[in-house]
């Protein structure tokens, strides 16, 4: 029974190719989906402005973007489809991926923000057959994982000129996965009990990150931002540690052009050491370095009534950062949204709209369609 116990656990924890049938889905492998930690404006555009968006929590410098104190909170659910050989699964995840409040003082301005660093919310069920002696018994399997990894992050942001704007930023990465993998029999099977095995891993990382946004030449602006990461652990329990290894180091550099009236062309590419987190499994834990590209664009688009409406439209292209064995996983994401100004200018509503098509060299496939919705509010 302990070993059994142990396998079930290892499984759900994904430490080992056949996971994939374990969480139904090619973006949930390993320790969870990297949303990319994004707000619903810069999801509309397919990432390509979160460098210099106020309520990404990526570009620590892109704080000078907003005038005003901030609350912002966002809701992202996700519905996904998996197609393949013998599998063809749905399911929807309710995400609430950001959380972030800001204010400002003289040049500088601050701000709190909590992000889902990477989400492990599924659950699954199938049906099998356990052979006991000399009979063939029934049993319905199921697994659940809830929880993830979170970014909780203190910025800072300083003006120096019209033309510069830098940042800096500490994080610390809190998270618990509970996880359950149980097999219950029919009713009519008396002599048969149920199993189920419950786990609780915590992890804890700490990084710091830095940016700056940079105005060259005019109408052409330039982002850079960084983070690095330092030790991060995860442990079973309270105490027991599973495993150590260290926060993802990250760069990225994006451009945005504003000359035409109303609009904002921009463009941003990144690259997260994702590999740095291989000492939290296993040998077998498939993990990758992953790049990103994003370009999109905003612009002003109709009138409802006195109110402008804002448009965006987004293309993102990256990797995932766990595979399915040793294939990775590659994500295509077509993106839009709307941005509508309210209570004049003092709350702002976003909504936004992603087609993500995923997929690894292993005769499977993945369609998510994620609908965001991002409020601010701005008190004064």
């Amino acid at each position: 029974m302990r070993f059994l116990s142990r396998f079930a656990v290892a499984s759900a924890l994904c430490f080992a190719a056949p996971a994939l049938y374990a969480q139904g889905a090619l973006s949930l492998q390993g320790f969870g989906y990297p949303g990319g930690e994004i707000s619903t404006r810069a999801l509309g555009t397919g990432g390509s402005l979160a460098d210099f968006d106020a309520n990404s929590p990526i570009n620590p410098a892109a704080l000078l973007v907003g005038s005003r104190a901030t609350v912002y909170l966002q809701y992202d659910p996700e519905f996904r489809w998996v197609t393949g050989t013998g599998l063809n699964t749905s399911t929807v995840t309710a995400r609430f991926p950001l959380f972030l409040i800001s204010g400002k003082m003289g040049q500088a301005r601050f701000s709190l923000s909590y992000a889902s660093f990477l989400d492990r919310t599924w659950t699954n069920t199938y049906q099998d057959t356990q052979v006991v002696g000399t009979l063939r018994v029934p049993s319905t399997v199921t697994a659940v994982s809830s929880g993830g990894i979170s970014d909780i992050r203190a910025a800072m942001s300083w003006t120096f000129s019209s033309r510069l704007t830098v940042g800096a930023a500490i994080h610390v990465f809190p998270g618990q996965n509970h996880i359950v993998f149980g097999r219950a029999f029919p009713s009519d099977s008396t002599s048969f009990g149920a199993f189920a095995q419950t786990s609780t891993f915590n992890y804890s990382g700490s990084a710091v990150s830095f940016g700056l946004i940079a105005t060259p030449i005019d109408h052409i602006n330039l982002g850079v931002s960084g983070r690095y990461g330092f030790s991060m652990h995860v442990h079973e329990g309270d105490s027991t540690t599973v495993g150590d290894a260290n926060v993802p180091n990250r760069i990225s550099f994006s451009g945005a052009y504003d000359g035409i009236t109303g609009t904002i062309l921009s463009a941003r590419y990144g690259i997260e050491k994702w590999s740095a987190m291989r000492g939290l499994g296993s040998a077998g834990l498939s993990v990758f370095d992953a790049t990103e590209f994003s370009a999109g664009l905003e612009t002003g688009g109709p009138r409802i009534g006195a109110i402008p409406i804002a448009v965006r439209l987004g293309y993102r292209a990256r990797q995932l950062p766990f595979g399915v064995g040793a294939q990775q996983v590659s994500e295509t994401e077509f993106t839009g949204g709307v941005g509508i100004p309210l209570s004049s200018g003092r709350a702002a509503l976003d909504l936004s709209i992603a087609h993500a098509l995923r997929s690894a060299n292993v005769g499977l496939s993945e369609t998510g369609w994620i609908f965001s919705l991002g409020i601010a509010i701005k008190p004064y």
